[in-house]
């Protein structure tokens, strides 16, 4: 049977690229988070069309409001569910939100043109293509009349592009699925297999100094320069914090994963700014992603009680505001969900596949550490994301859509 689908899916492929096409051409561009609504509509179309159960989920505004601090774009996710009444429920997870576009593109970011390799499109990769590919392996085994080994869940959500509160967050926190497994479709592709992604912490840090003309700066303190001081410190101090042993994870693959911090991503003054007055108040961001083997509290402790060395000694003034948290995650290998999403890889794919960590964040953690489930990272190989010219393989689109029924259809022991 998963001969079946396999074959289904390479003879249509084309429906599967058109499927890709039309969702490009929703501009779900976050932030602000805009197209939600239109995309959801979309998507409970299509899933009916399969037969499917749908439920479209509406965040509340007030809690949007608090998340966010507007409501002005509202929040939605979809569920679509396959009830066979099987032991088990596997849930595929995508985010069908975008990064906004930038800079100049060979081909409209949300027209989803294709050549014979590619298909190019804002989110192709990240992560609409994995989404279609998902959609379309369903579509195979419902086409061919044939039954999953599992019931089938689909949590297709908002706003992973900024931490994904709204989206995964909510609908698990909100109990709209209970899976057994799940696939995040991204994470991991090719031979590599995602069992969890590092961590982040991203905080805004504010110096605060005294402001005067140019000319009488006698009294002035420069927050500028003092920030300057700040990050050389704290240069130093990741230096020596990152180089510790105890950080470095070590993949099942034997890659060693270590600490990295970006310092300066974003670099403000504060209202008044003008170029004859020193400056009282500058600004930077500070972006550390953690490894598995790292606490996120304990890392934002570390760099908090740095910072407060620093002011003690300077005597300079700081506040540090809080972008974003994700946890760490990573998850074991060996159990038959695990072990049967190799063998489908490796069967599709025709090579070893290896398990992996992913450098950056996904929505695996909410579902790993609130839901306790097992899962893995899973999607389409692909060139640019969060990039010009963002394009994924058309042929690695038809093999991820193939690994995805191989696995619904494969008996797991």
């Amino acid at each position: 049977m998963p001969n079946e689908t396999t074959e289904w899916i390479s003879k249509n492929r084309e429906r599967l690229f058109f499927l890709l096409e039309n969702l490009i051409r929703i501009p779900t561009v976050n932030p602000p988070g805009e197209k939600y609504l239109e995309i959801v509509e979309f998507l409970d179309k299509e899933f009916r069309r399969l037969g499917l159960d749908t439920q479209i989920i509406a965040v509340p505004d007030e809690i949007v409001k608090k998340q966010l601090g507007t409501a002005t774009y509202p929040r939605y996710n979809f569920i679509a569910r396959w009830n066979i009444k099987a032991q088990k429920t596997v849930l595929f997870n995508s985010h069908f939100d975008v990064v906004p576009v930038s800079g100049k593109w060979r081909h409209d970011p949300f027209k989803g043109y294709r050549d014979e390799k590619w298909i190019f499109g804002r989110g192709s990769v990240d992560m609409k293509g994995p989404l279609a590919a998902s959609i379309f392996a369903i579509e195979a085994i419902k086409e061919l009349k044939i039954d999953p080994v599992f019931n089938v869940e689909y949590a297709l959500v908002a706003d992973e592009e900024i931490g994904g509160e709204l989206g995964s967050g909510y609908i698990i926190k909100n109990k709209f699925v209970d899976p057994d497994f799940v696939i995040v479709c991204e994470g991991g592709l090719g031979k590599k297999i995602g069992i969890g992604h590092n961590g982040i912490l991203q905080l805004n840090i504010t110096v605060l100094g005294k402001a005067s003309h140019t000319a009488y700066q006698e009294k002035a303190l420069n927050s500028f320069l003092e920030m300057v001081n700040l990050v050389e410190y704290l240069e130093g101090f990741f230096k020596k914090k990152i180089g510790e042993a105890k950080r470095v994870f070590i993949t099942p693959s034997r890659e060693k994963l270590r600490p990295i911090v970006n310092m300066g991503g974003v670099i403000s003054s504060g209202a008044g700014a003008k170029i004859n007055i020193v400056s009282a108040q500058s600004s930077f961001t500070l972006d550390r992603r953690l490894t598995p083997s790292e606490n996120l509290e304990e890392v934002e402790k570390e760099i908090r009680d740095a910072i407060g060395k620093w002011t003690k000694k300077r005597g300079t003034k700081v506040r540090i505001e809080v972008i974003h948290r994700t946890e760490p995650c990573a998850i074991g290998y060996q159990s038959a969900f695990t072990k049967s999403f190799k063998r489908a890889v490796e069967k599709i794919k025709g090579k070893k596949a290896v398990f992996t960590i992913s450098k950056g964040a996904t929505d695996m953690h909410f579902f790993v550490k609130e839901k306790n489930c097992e899962a893995v990272g899973y999607g389409v190989d692909g060139k640019d994301i969060h990039a010009i010219d963002e394009k994924a393989s058309l042929d690695d689109l038809v093999k991820t859509a193939q690994v995805y029924a191989e696995f619904l259809c494969s008996p797991c022991p």
